[in-house]
This record gives structure tokens, C-alpha cells and sequence, in this order.
């Protein structure tokens, strides 16, 4: 009960973000396939973005959960207002950064010249975006630390119908009216709904006191707090621009190999990610009980993991059909390119083996990032990103196509997964096995007391 309390609702406020790029792959798709492969490089950029900061709500998430398990108030609100002005921070120097050098940075992806022109309007507009996005993260992590999914759920079901209507306005002609902005249409429309989610966050979270109403109050964190974030978010960081590396790698070997390839691979792309945010709830409660109660009450941590990993196989099952589903029947829904949809269906196999190991791996990171497992998971996801380097490499040079991208997709979640059961098995994360001694039993005395 207490994980359907807070996963349920979480389920729709985190698949916010992708519904979004997956609205505006939808719209713009329908203006043919350049407008689409332009979406690739771009929809690659935000993602690194978004998961590179995401140990911003990471931490919040894990500081408020303990500071609320203590009862210290202080602290939870110290610990939202400093992760909120670190987003804006950070938000303002990226977003800066991607409009001075927007070209280079859709050059470095692999974009032809003609790839570049198309698809440098979006990047630039969209990138006004992202300090609302990161302000967003950090207080649906704060949210998520009160074990609260309900207001971040209603607040992005706003965010997500700004983002459809000012689609359907924006973007045009396929629509058979509208202002017919194309590619820079879609982020125009993307632009207002993620702001529209900030300000109704801020103004949520200021009425409950969770953050100041005082400018004045508004302070730096200090160096004590700044070495906290660190000791947490520093390592999250690292492992996120690995793990984000390969997804980028991935995207640089579609556009080398030509405009269809990479309009295809954004295509299942988005649906691989959308689909995988389905499971990001259970993700999001491992992160938020375990790190509550590690430490505390073993035994619940470990009946809590256990349920949160068997949850994950069986969601994984649903997503892994769905996913090959809509990859072999429904990929119209998204393009009109007989050569795209050829290339979309024969990877669709691959596609739904991906989905079905990734759940689990990312439900089991999830639990070790609550037990405080940073260290091993930099590790794995700094040999990962060599290992799947050197496997794209091959795909590139060989011409393997997107049915080698996609090979290289399911590897690197199988590896993951087989490095996170030798990792539980000799004993790290969360005593699945009891093997220690503390936390024998059924857990009954530790509950009562």
C-alpha cells in the first residue's frame, strides 16, 4: 500500500518530460523526415541535460526523505531552497551555453549542414527551458521525499495540456490550421508548459512553507551544506554523464550511418524512453523508503527491495510487450516514410528484450543509490560506457545499421543487470540474504519499536 501510495501517482508526473518530446515528435514528424531527424540530435542534447542534473532531485529527494523521518523541519526546507537556487544556477549557464553554441554542439552530434539548420531553431528556444525544467525536478523531488506524488501529478497534467494545445497551435499545417512554426513550433510549445509547471510549483510550495516567502531569506548554501550535496550529488553526477554517454553514442552512430537511420532511431528511441519511464515510480520509491529506513529498520529495507525488484519484472513484462507492440504495428502514428517504418519494425524484438532487463536494472539503482551504494555504481557505469564505446564503434564501422544500435541497447542493460546480482550476491546494497545477522527475522520487533 505504501509503495502503490506514492508510485501510482508519481507514474504521471514522471512521464511528463517524455510525453512532451514525444507530443512534438508526433506533430512534427507529419512535416516528413528531416523535420523528424532533426528532433533526434536535439531530443539527445536534453536528455544529457535533464539526466546529467538529475541527482538534483536525486538528493533532494533522499535529504527531505531522512529530514522528514527525523521530523526536522528546518532542515527540509533548507535542503529544497538550496537544490532550487543549484538548478536555476545551473539551468542559467547550460541554457546560455546551448544558445551561444548551438551549431557546434549539433556538429559535435554528427549533424550534416543541412541537419544543422533545421534543427538549430529548436535547440536554442527550447533551451530557455531548462532552469524551469531543473527548478521542476527539484521541487517534484521534494514532493517525492514527503512521500507526496499527487501535487507534482496534478501540477504536470497542466503542464502536458498546455503542451498538446499550443502543439496543435504551434506547430501546423498537418493539423489543417495553426500558426505552421514547424520544429520551432513544437518548442515554443514545450517552452510555455515547462514554465507554466515552475510557477505553479513555486507558488505550491511557498503556500506550504516549504520555501521562502522572503527574498531576503533566500541565501547561498554554505560551505557545511554545499560538501553534504556534494558527498551525495558528486558521484550521481559522474555516473550519469557515463550512463548518458552511451545514449549519446548511440545517436552520433544513427546520424553517421544517414538521415532515415536517425529518423527511425528517434522514433523508437522515444518510445523505448517513454515506455521506461513506467517503471520510474518504483525507481523513485526505492530511492525515497530505502534511504529513509537504511540504517534504521534492515529487515523493512530488505522486504522493501525485494518487493520493489519483483515489481519491476512484472511491469517489465507489460512495457517489454507494449514496447514491441507499438514498435511492429503503431510506429505510424509517427511517421509516413515506408523506408522509417521497415527500419522501426525490425528492431522491435531487440526493443522489447531492452525493456524488459532494463526495469529491473533501474528499479535495483534505485536501491542502491538509497543504501548508499554511489561508488560501485560510478564504477559500472564508467566500464559500461568503454565497454559499449567500443561496441558502437564497431556498428559505425561496419555498417550494421539500427539493428546494431539496438544490439548494443539490450547489452547494455544485460550487463548491468548480470554487475548488479554479482554486486548483491556478495553482499552489497541492501542483506537480501541476511547473511549479517542484524536484520534476522521477520522485522516484527524493529516495526513495533
Amino acid at each position: 500500500r505504501e509503495v502503490a501510495r506514492l508510485a501510482v501517482p508519481a507514474l504521471g508526473s514522471l512521464l511528463a518530460d517524455p510525453l512532451m518530446s514525444l507530443i512534438d515528435t508526433a506533430a512534427v514528424g507529419r512535416h516528413g523526415s528531416t523535420s523528424l531527424a532533426a528532433l533526434g540530435p536535439n531530443t539527445a542534447v536534453f536528455q544529457i541535460v535533464f539526466q546529467l542534473f538529475s541527482f538534483l532531485s536525486i538528493t533532494t529527494t533522499g535529504m527531505v526523505a531522512r529530514a522528514c523521518a527525523d521530523g526536522d523541519g528546518e532542515t527540509v526546507r533548507r535542503a529544497l531552497a538550496n537544490s532550487a537556487l543549484l538548478a536555476l544556477g545551473f539551468g542559467s549557464a547550460v541554457c546560455l551555453g546551448l544558445n551561444a553554441f548551438a551549431a557546434d554542439v549539433l556538429r559535435v552530434m554528427g549533424c550534416s549542414p543541412d541537419l544543422v539548420a533545421a534543427a538549430t531553431p529548436y535547440l536554442r528556444i527550447r533551451a530557455f527551458a531548462i532552469p524551469a525544467v531543473l527548478f521542476s525536478t527539484c521541487a517534484q523531488g521534494g514532493c517525492l521525499g514527503q512521500q507526496d506524488a499527487k501535487t507534482p501529478l496534478r501540477i504536470f497534467l497542466v503542464a502536458g495540456a498546455v503542451n498538446a494545445a499550443l502543439d496543435v497551435l504551434c506547430v501546423g499545417p498537418a493539423f489543417g490550421y495553426g500558426l505552421n512554426l514547424g520544429v520551432a513550433g513544437a518548442a515554443y510549445a514545450t517552452l510555455a508548459a515547462q514554465y507554466a509547471s515552475a510557477i505553479i510549483f513555486f507558488l505550491v510550495l511557498v503556500d506550504r512553507r516549504m520555501l521562502p516567502r522572503e527574498w531576503r531569506l533566500w541565501r547561498l548554501p554554505s560551505a557545511a551544506e554545499l560538501r553534504r550535496i556534494t558527498s551525495i550529488s558528486g558521484m550521481l553526477l559522474l555516473g550519469s554523464l557515463c550512463r548518458m554517454g552511451v545514449y549519446t553514442m548511440m545517436t552520433t552512430t544513427a546520424l553517421r550511418l544517414g538521415t532515415l537511420t536517425m529518423a527511425a532511431h528517434q522514433v523508437a528511441l522515444q518510445i523505448f524512453w517513454t515506455l521506461t519511464y513506467f517503471v520510474d515510480p518504483l525507481f523513485v520509491a526505492a530511492t525515497s523508503f530505502v534511504a529513509r529506513d537504511f540504517g534504521r529498520r534492515p529487515a523493512r529495507v530488505r522486504r522493501m527491495s525485494a518487493l520493489l525488484m519483483g515489481l519491476s519484472s512484472a511491469v517489465g513484462a507489460v512495457i517489454a510487450t507494449l514496447s514491441f507492440c507499438v514498435s511492429a504495428f503503431g510506429a505510424g502514428a509517427f511517421t509516413t516514410d515506408p523506408t522509417v517504418l521497415a527500419s522501426i519494425k525490425s528492431v522491435a524484438p531487440l526493443m522489447g528484450a531492452a525493456q524488459l532487463v532494463s526495469a529491473l536494472v533501474l528499479v535495483t539503482e534505485g536501491v542502491l543509490i538509497g543504501c548508499g551504494d554511489l561508488r560501485y555504481l560510478l564504477d559500472v557505469h564508467c566500464l559500461n560506457f568503454v565497454a559499449l564505446g567500443g561496441v558502437l564503434w564497431w556498428v559505425g564501422r561496419t555498417g550494421a545499421g539500427l539493428q546494431g544500435i539496438w544490439v548494443a541497447v539490450f547489452m547494455n542493460q544485460a550487463l548491468r543487470m548480470v554487475q548488479h546480482a554479482a554486486h548483491v550476491w556478495r553482499g552489497g546494497g541492501p542483506d537480501l540474504f541476511a547473511r549479517h545477522g542484524d536484520g534476522r527475522g521477520d522485522g516484527r520487533g524493529e516495526e513495533n519499536g
